[in-house]
């Protein structure tokens, strides 16, 4: 589950703090066009997914500039919320009072000393060196009997599978080069919509997932989204 050697050497975590530090002003608007303007109904699944457990803390790992952090907050005004990201300029998009720490992902599991009812992986894990990694890793910020959350894109079943391959690696990625990210002047391959496109190429799909749950030591793994669909939402109780 881990990358293949080439894209491991290109899609490094320097090259990842420098397109998202150059997509942050633009980050929340055009996932919303880039997802045909279904991303805030996915993040209402998460919340909605959330609120069933009426968690005291909850730490939005990989925030990016924060809009489900800001939804959190204002339907969990009570609850302790964290964002984490390894991009400052991400972070400098999220109120204040809406606390945060910038460190990459790795680091602040290995590290940090806190513990949150509910751990939130949206759109992250297919960016990550080795997914299986993280899993495991991140395990030790989920309190005990507490949730982690997986939100990611995956290639769905059935028809959809030939319209979502024609979109997301071919289209996507000449659109962005045309319109999106014209003004990119980076690396071709750290473009944020060609690193999309070969990063989930190589990140694991939900076949896998599951499996790779389990061999981190989570229990009571459940899917919330169909098999067909472009994302995919799990969810997963920390067993200790």
């Amino acid at each position: 589950m881990s990358y293949h050697a080439d894209l491991f050497g290109r899609l490094s975590e320097d090259g990842l703090k420098e397109t998202f530090d150059w997509m942050a002003d633009r980050y929340h608007s055009q996932t919303v066009r880039v997802s045909q303007s279904r991303y805030p109904s996915w993040m209402n699944q998460v919340i909605t997914l959330v609120q069933s457990w009426r968690p005291r803390s909850i730490a939005d790992v990989g925030c990016g500039p924060g809009y489900l952090l800001q939804q959190l907050h204002q339907r969990f005004p009570d609850t302790a919320i964290k964002g984490v990201d390894y991009s400052s300029a991400m972070l400098r998009h999220i109120p204040a009072g809406i606390s945060t720490e910038c460190c990459p992902l790795l680091d602040w599991a290995k590290t940090s000393s806190e513990r949150f009812d509910v751990v939130l992986l949206t759109f992250v894990l297919r960016d990550q060196p080795d997914p299986q990694t993280v899993l495991t890793v991140i395990k030790n910020r989920v309190a005990p009997h507490g949730h982690l959350v997986v939100l990611e894109t995956q290639t769905p079943t059935g028809w959809r599978k030939w319209g979502f391959d024609l979109y997301f690696h071919a289209w996507l990625p000449w659109w962005a080069s045309h319109v999106l990210t014209k003004d990119w002047t980076g690396p071709r391959h750290l473009a944020p919509y060609r690193r999309l496109a070969d990063s989930h190429r190589a990140w694991m799909q939900a076949r896998v997932l599951p499996n790779a749950l389990v061999a981190a030591d989570y229990a009571d793994i459940r899917p919330h989204r169909p098999a067909t669909d472009v994302v995919m939402l799990w969810s997963a109780v920390a067993a200790y």
